[in-house]
């Protein structure tokens, strides 16, 4: 197999492996396995073993998947790379329910929900605050996708007629497409779509439900704001750096561009994307849970029990709850309240642009 192919594929893999394999220890203290428990049994030898077992047997998966790939990847690679990563996707969901059941199993026969009062803390002024960078800093993608429209509709006819879509991981071109204004405009229209997503889930990020330990509403607060704007931070740059590999891509069409640059330009931003989202998760935690600040006074109660509205640990659904977007239970940033009728119509409004766009516009 082809070394810049293993490149990509581990490249790819590894940043998603990792991130899976350690979110016991990224998620908030509160919550273990997609179920709420009070933060001072978090570090119990029982829930310590827990999180240890997932790690390792997740590890293992994902180095199984690895060793398979290797053993009869030889061929066909750029179908085996995502089929290989889709199944690992749903192995470790898989084991992550095994440990879900144990954790609900262990919390009834604790007790844990029955032996403390419960609450549930807001804080009136905080959407006062700064949550998230401001969307006006999303002008700058916008300019990018603006420069893309112009620069394709003044050179337009030094594009050739025949243009490289699809390259292989020597660099060859495995895919042509015809030139037309479809074809020309399928990038920049690609570009705007994507700013409007991402300036959207900056939105979402200051818009989301708070989410405070009852048990030192303070700290939590404080952790609370430096985990939203410091990913808010990181979806500007992020949507920014994909444009802006859009923009690359349009102009190989006009000047000659080598076609291992194409290549290894988006692998390396690539990966310096999932690296940023790795080193991000553990220095800040869901819900900034790992960003370290002086304590201030403490009590013992819980959050407000609602493992009811959590489906599989993972899927919010709570008809009675106002809130589009909470925090995630398993896993680093947010999710969507699937009772809420709005809910569907923003993955509707998410989902089927990224289908029609390409498709309309490339026909």
């Amino acid at each position: 197999m082809e070394a810049l192919g293993w490149m990509i594929f581990f490249i790819t893999f590894l940043p998603i492996a990792v991130l899976i394999i350690f979110i016991p220890y990224l998620t908030r203290k509160t919550e273990s396995f997609g179920v709420s428990i009070p933060e001072e049994v978090y570090q119990l030898r029982e829930l310590a073993g827990l999180r240890k077992k997932y790690a390792y047997v997740t590890g293992l998966f994902a180095l199984v998947i690895s060793i398979v790939l290797l053993l009869i990847g030889a061929r066909k690679q750029e179908l085996l790379f995502p089929g290989m990563i889709t199944l690992f996707l749903i192995g470790s969901f898989l084991i992550y329910y095994v440990f879900h059941l144990h954790m609900k199993k262990m919390k009834a026969e604790k007790k844990w929900d029955q032996s403390r009062p419960q609450k549930l803390v807001i804080d009136s002024k905080f959407r006062s605050q700064k949550l998230a960078v401001s969307n006006a800093w999303f002008l700058v993608p916008f300019m990018i996708s603006l420069a893309t429209l112009f620069m394709s509709m003044t050179f337009y006819k030094q594009i050739p007629e025949k243009m490289p879509l699809k390259y292989d991981f020597s660099g060859h071109v495995t895919s042509w497409g015809h030139k037309s204004y479809r074809s020309v405009l399928m990038l920049p229209a690609i570009q705007f779509y994507l700013t409007i997503l991402f300036t959207y889930l900056n939105s979402t990020i200051v818009k989301a439900k708070q989410q405070i330990n009852p048990a030192d509403p303070e700290t939590s607060i404080k952790q609370n704001l430096i985990f939203r704007w410091r990913w808010s931070f990181f979806n500007f740059v992020t949507g920014t750096v994909i444009v802006l590999l859009f923009f690359l891509i349009q102009l190989s069409f006009i000047v000659t561009i080598n076609p291992i640059v194409l290549i290894i330009v988006p692998i390396v931003a690539v990966c310096g994307i999932l690296l940023a989202a790795i080193i991000l998760s553990f220095t800040t935690g869901q819900g900034g849970s790992r960003v370290k600040i002086s304590k201030g006074q403490e009590n013992r109660s819980i959050n407000r029990e609602d493992d009811r509205h959590w489906k599989l640990g993972i899927f919010y659904f709570n008809p009675d709850d106002p809130a589009v977007w909470m925090e995630k239970r398993f896993g680093i940033g947010w999710t969507l309240n699937f009772a809420r009728p709005l809910s569907w119509l923003i993955l509707f409004m998410i989902l089927v642009p990224a289908i029609i766009i390409p498709l309309f516009l490339s026909s």
